[in-house]
């Protein structure tokens, strides 16, 4: 508990507040802030969230957890159910889907060629 009221701090003094500012912008009791603060005290979820709030970061960046990512693989997504893809604010359907993996592969492909042929075009000039 006492990173995070290091962070809680330095957030704090960075925004150039005191704790009665801070605890009269929230609501909370200054014995609540300094209790934070200190690492005596643990924080809840409800203020934990208040607090990212306020200082508009996440609660991750408070917890000082990272940010964990997920390899989602589109050629054998089978299921568009399971997530939300969206482009413009308009939904992606399978058939758009389909047409941005090929996309992707025939760009890819034509890049490896191009680089085989720049290969090849200096190796001719060095020969």
């Amino acid at each position: 508990m006492k990173q995070i009221g290091e962070k809680l701090k330095k957030l704090r003094e960075d925004n150039q507040l005191s704790v009665d500012e801070l605890a009269l912008a929230l609501g909370f009791a200054k014995t609540v802030i300094w209790g934070y603060e200190s690492g005596k005290k643990q924080v809840s979820v409800s203020h934990l969230e208040i607090l990212a709030d306020y200082y508009k970061v996440t609660v991750d960046f408070l917890l000082e957890r990272e940010q964990i990512s997920d390899t989602l693989d589109l050629l054998n997504l089978t299921d568009l159910n399971s997530i939300k893809l969206v482009v413009d604010d308009q939904p992606v359907n399978q058939e758009e889907l389909s047409e941005v993996t090929s996309y992707l592969q025939v760009k890819r492909r034509l890049k490896e060629e191009a680089d085989q042929l720049q290969g090849r075009v200096a190796d001719l000039k060095e020969g």
